[in-house]
């Protein structure tokens, strides 16, 4: 029988006391805290999946270089107490600049070299301002050991890029039928499209969703990037897909080997299905702007949506839902600016002829 939570097994500590840890070849060990099966382990269980592999000769690494200032920021509560989702992000980010500079001085990145390094990635800004909002970090580490000198921070004189996209592409609703349409009831990718659209959840959480999420009729579960807890009935067309299946045994969707989906591997899934639909510009994590986008257009109020996709601030809630009544509103507001005119109009001619009657 397949394992419920693939590399976590069983044992005894010194104590004989019942314990789980993770095995993974290629990834550090690590013992739960949480008891078997919770919604603490499972969470414990999603940031061991989410973590980095094993660095073969990390500890080569020298002193006052980028590398050090990096390998300090991980051991530093400023990254330690982010939630397991950013961590992974922000080390994407963070290795792929110590690929580049991991043996440079630290104290050589002052504002110029910053700057071009921005202006050099001009075409990816959204990657740009988050690099620089690392650096930020680095350098508050750097600044605190004493590698660079107190008062040195080159980033506050450097700006990033200017985004000029909106994003993700937000599907329209013909986007999603071409989808269905393509995908029937029964495969992997139309249950993770149903799953992603009307869950209206993140990748991160829709690919880690257990039987136990989904229990009686609801999706219940505390998101990985925010630690919002959401409560979202089960609808109709999720049921349906749900009941099709395929699901796996440690969650919902599974890869081919049986084992949860990487962030990677999920995204390429639905990749895939999207260019077999005919629509290579749709992503998974539009579809949850497009859930947002049907709360918005069914007259949800604010806060009725947010619930829905556990959105913490209202801002970002619509910037997802979007806005796509501007011409239903300026035609609106045109329509009382033209009856305000009539009406001044209409009042400036009664007023002439009443003029003209007196002086008659």
């Amino acid at each position: 029988m397949k394992k419920r939570y693939p590399w976590a097994t069983p044992y005894r500590d010194r104590h004989g006391k019942p314990r789980w840890r993770f095995r993974r070849k290629g990834y550090a060990p690590y013992s739960f805290k949480a008891p078997y099966g919770t919604r603490d382990f499972e969470r414990e269980y999603a940031a061991c999946l989410s973590a980095e592999p094993i660095q073969i000769g990390v500890n080569r690494i020298i002193a006052g270089s980028v590398a050090d200032v990096i390998s300090r920021y991980y051991s530093d509560n400023a990254f330690l107490d982010l939630k397991p989702a950013t961590q992974t992000v922000y080390r994407g980010v963070l290795e792929r600049f110590r690929a580049n500079f991991g043996n440079d001085p630290m104290r050589r990145f002052d504002a110029e070299r910053i700057a071009r390094l921005m202006n050099a990635m001009r075409h990816k800004p959204h990657a740009a301002a988050r690099l620089r909002k690392l650096l930020t970090q680095l350098f508050i580490i750097a600044r605190r050991a004493k590698i660079v000198p107190q008062g040195f921070d080159p980033v506050k004189d450097t700006k990033p890029p200017k985004a000029v996209s909106d994003g993700y592409h937000r599907w329209s609703e013909d986007e999603l039928t071409a989808f269905e349409a393509k995908h029937a009831l029964g495969t992997k990718p139309r249950l993770a499209f149903a799953l992603l659209l009307y869950g209206a959840q993140r990748s991160g959480d829709v690919r880690l969703m257990t039987h136990e999420t989904i229990e009686g009729g609801r999706i219940r579960l505390d998101q990985s990037k925010t630690s919002n807890a959401v409560d979202v009935l089960v609808v109709e067309p999720l049921q349906e897909a749900i009941d099709a299946g395929p699901l796996g045994e440690a969650t919902l969707l599974e890869s081919n080997r049986g084992e949860p989906f990487t962030a990677k591997g999920f995204y390429n899934l639905m990749k895939r299905a999207c260019i077999q639909a005919g629509l290579p510009h749709c992503s998974p994590h539009g579809l949850r702007k497009s859930a947002a986008r049907r709360c918005r257009e069914a007259g949800c109020t604010p806060d009725e949506g947010m619930a829905i996709t556990g959105h913490k601030t209202l801002k970002e809630y619509l910037r997802y839902a979007g806005d796509s009544d501007r011409g239903v509103r300026a035609d609106a507001g045109m329509a009382k600016v033209m009856a305000n005119r009539d009406r001044k109009l209409a009042k400036a001619r009664v007023q002439a002829a009443e003029l003209e009657a007196e002086n008659a």
